[in-house]
């Protein structure tokens, strides 16, 4: 008795005439439909579920994000091309970007996928520029009170020298 998954191979290659010249033709049609046949509708929901429900994490950059995002949209149209549409996969990029970005690129409407991708590494960039930029000014602030900090100190200093020398008679 045959395992199970050699005879449904046979049957799959029995459906179709002749796989070693499929196979030497076109690579891509074999591949996809010996997918369609063998992964049942569970795996693909699996896929599925699994898609819907990627999010950017909270420290991720949007470029690991959307490697994930890319990840999974190909093990799904690897085994059916045309499970999501255009606007769907749009969606899901913009919904599972960390709230910051999507709360941004969301109102912008973007046209489609690329666009929604370069809107939300822009936002990322500027993000990235004003964080930058407010750690300048927090420097640049802390140095200023130090500065000021400094000055007060050597001015009591000063005048503890300057009493202490009076007090002493010393000639200054």
């Amino acid at each position: 008795m045959a395992y199970a998954p050699i005879a449904k191979l046979k049957k799959f290659t029995s459906k179709k005439n002749d796989v070693q010249v499929w196979l030497n033709n076109d690579f891509a049609a074999f591949k996809l439909a010996f997918l369609q046949y063998f992964s049942n509708n569970n795996s693909i929901n699996q896929l599925a579920n699994t898609f819907t429900t990627i999010k950017q994490g909270e420290n991720e950059a949007v470029t690991t994000y959307l490697e994930h995002f890319h990840r999974n949209l190909r093990q799904i149209q690897a085994i059916q091309a045309d499970y999501f549409t255009a606007p769907q996969i749009l969606n899901q990029f913009i919904r599972g970007l960390h709230s910051s970005i999507l709360q941004c690129i969301h109102p912008m409407h973007p046209a489609d996928l690329q666009a929604a991708i370069t809107n939300a590494r822009d936002f990322e960039t500027a993000k990235l520029k004003v964080n930058h930029a407010q750690a300048i000014n927090l420097v640049i602030n802390r140095s200023s009170e130090l500065d000021s900090k400094l000055k007060q100190f050597s001015d009591f200093l000063n005048q503890k020298l300057e009493r202490y020398l009076a007090d002493n008679h010393a000639i200054y």
